[in-house]
């Protein structure tokens, strides 16, 4: 059986931050420069989005559509705290296991393949809910917000309902109508906050390596998915077709 992209994308992020290693370590919490995002927006955003609720060694938190698991160890790596994530296949769940055991972080981050429209969670099994940037790729998002105290989540959304972004697999909202959705599930004290200014990544060692990893996806026929959704992405965010929230709520 051939190797699902999502593989051959976990073996090029190893592959090219064990030999950036040699030359710089990598930021904490980001044990991958965050290559494994789509959309390459910065991880220094999530600092923002951990500002409301508690995140110890004994919270429990739930990331919807981790993929490949960069926020789930972002989150354990930098706040502490103990996180399971939901992939959308076996394979990507395997592929982001192995980045997590060499990142030293299979003690408190697992990665479990889920439908996010049928998560195999007891309800009130989680103190918290993240969903970075997934919403677009749920096919049921509401049924992801089912469990947990306090949901933040960070999201690429159109500007206005008449503009489209023409991205495969993609299906972005608007902000409002994330909004309206969250409250028609009875969350409250919805918190938007636009962040499409502060959202390019920084850092002159990340913005190098997402170069040459695009660079080596591109030579691989495998991979022709990954690099048009990740230049898409790219694109879209560049002319204004997506914008970047975040949206912090709380269940009653």
């Amino acid at each position: 059986m051939p190797e699902a992209p999502v593989t051959r994308l976990a073996a090029a992020i190893e592959i090219l931050v064990r030999a950036h290693k040699t030359a710089a370590p990598a930021p904490r919490g980001l044990a991958y420069l965050g290559l494994e995002g789509a959309s390459g927006t910065g991880f220094h955003l999530l600092d923002a989005l951990a500002a409301r609720g508690i995140f110890r060694k004994y919270e429990f938190v739930l990331d919807v559509g981790a993929g490949l698991g960069g926020t789930s160890r972002w989150l354990a790596g930098r706040l502490g705290c103990e996180v399971v994530g939901t992939a959308a296949s076996r394979a990507e769940a395997e592929a982001g296991a192995s980045l997590t055991r060499r990142a030293g972080l299979a003690a408190q981050v697992r990665l479990v393949p889920a439908d996010a429209a049928a998560l195999p969670f007891h309800a009130a099994h989680f103190t918290h809910v993240w969903l970075l940037e997934a919403l677009p790729r749920l096919p049921d998002p509401g049924a992801a917000l089912r469990r947990g105290g306090t949901v933040a989540i960070q999201d690429l959304v159109r500007p206005d309902a008449d503009r489209a972004a023409d991205i495969p697999g993609w299906m972005p909202a608007t902000a409002a109508e994330r909004v309206a959705a969250l409250e028609r599930l009875g969350f409250v004290e919805v918190a938007l906050r636009d962040r499409t200014a502060e959202a390019s990544e920084r850092s002159a060692q990340v913005l190098a390596a997402r170069d040459r990893l695009l660079g080596r996806l591109r030579r691989d026929a495998r991979c022709a998915q990954l690099v048009r959704e990740r230049e898409a992405l790219a694109a879209a965010l560049a002319d204004g077709a997506l914008r970047v929230v975040q949206i912090v709520a709380r269940r009653p």
